[in-house]
């Protein structure tokens, strides 16, 4: 039995796929098929163009960080694939596309929130990046470690020269060599199929990456897959072509999922006898999300009550109780400093 939007395959007995919420169907189907059973299944509410553009990795960024919001949406190729299955498509032939994110009319000005919290996200990894890799620090090893894989980074004695998880020839240990076509992320997305098709197009071009050689195939418990810097272009592309024969709704189960504009009510607050418009303190304002999410959690975490004003899509205000202010303040400035709360 298979899952007629994910493409998982199911023993016998299971008739519904949980992941999906859909019914399973008899036998798999061909990328043509599919991508013509999943739009007509797609909700008629999700019909408001988000976003269009021919980025993999920022197409995918931005269905990862909708769902994580509770954003529901629908990503897909722009134009059908040239094949049934990107395992007939011959290794090496890289067919440009484009892909669409569409969300409902109701979500449309939360989701373009998310869009340019997401923009100025990228923006400033990307700087960090750059700093990072010019600050590196040296790896912790033991005196007779020899070697260290730049993609797994398992550390090894004198007897090996290659690492055996990835294939690829053993560093020296130390940081310069290290930096040298340093490892990079292809793909974080939590989608066990989708990695496994990933996974398998990268083995088919030839390009390693982490973990590849593992006896029972890639290591499919892990959701990042990288390769190094030098294969990154020509990995890109393969993820883009494994892309043209995907299309991502609910089939992404990207684990607990949280919207940065609800309030939070813990215990605390109700053994104090405290009342939403007790919360009256200012903590925060501003028109990230991300900070916003993060500061969030950060008050979860020490079980901080507080409540959130975001009358218009692309600003808020976050509101704690006046006995909170001190640690809620403490908290605030760690989160916008990246220093994790104690």
């Amino acid at each position: 039995m298979f899952c007629p939007q994910c493409r998982a395959e199911y023993r016998p007995g299971f008739t519904h796929c949980t992941d999906c919420d859909v019914d399973l169907v008899d036998r798999d189907l061909p990328a043509t098929e599919y991508g013509r059973v999943r739009r007509n299944e797609l909700p008629d509410k999700l019909s408001v163009l988000l976003w269009q553009g021919a980025d993999p990795h920022f197409y995918l960024a931005l269905i990862g960080s909708l769902g994580s919001k509770k954003v529901p949406c629908f990503g897909r190729p722009l134009n059908p694939p040239m094949y049934d299955s990107f395992k007939e498509q011959p290794v090496g032939s890289y067919a440009e596309g484009e892909f669409e994110v569409r969300v409902s009319e109701e979500n449309l000005p939360f989701g373009q929130w998310v869009l340019s919290s997401l923009e100025e996200a990228l923006k400033e990894e990307e700087v960090d990046s750059k700093e990072s890799r010019q600050e590196a620090e040296e790896q912790d090893v033991s005196p007779d470690v020899t070697g260290v894989c730049p993609l797994c980074f398992a550390q090894f004695t004198a007897a090996y020269s290659v690492c055996p998880n990835c294939g690829v020839p053993l560093r020296p240990p130390q940081r310069a060599s290290l930096k040298n076509n340093p490892a990079k992320l292809l793909c974080d997305l939590a989608h066990p199929q989708f990695l496994a098709d990933l996974r398998m197009a990268l083995h088919r071009a030839g390009i390693p990456f982490n973990n590849a050689n593992f006896p029972g195939g890639p290591d499919t418990r892990r959701s990042d897959v990288v390769v190094l810097d030098s294969d990154f272009e020509r990995a890109t592309k393969v993820l883009a072509q494994v892309l043209q024969y995907w299309e991502f709704d609910r089939s992404i189960n990207l684990g607990p999922s949280h919207d940065a504009r609800e309030f939070y009510w813990p215990d605390r607050a109700k053994r104090n006898g405290w009342y939403p418009e007790d919360l009256e303190s200012l903590l925060w304002t501003g028109t990230n999300l991300n900070v916003l999410d993060g500061v969030g959690m950060a008050l979860r975490e020490q079980e901080i009550a507080y409540r959130v004003e975001s009358a218009v899509p692309g600003s808020a205000k976050v509101f704690v109780h006046p006995e909170d202010q001190t640690p809620a303040r403490e908290i605030l400035r760690d989160v916008l400093e990246g220093v994790p709360p104690e």
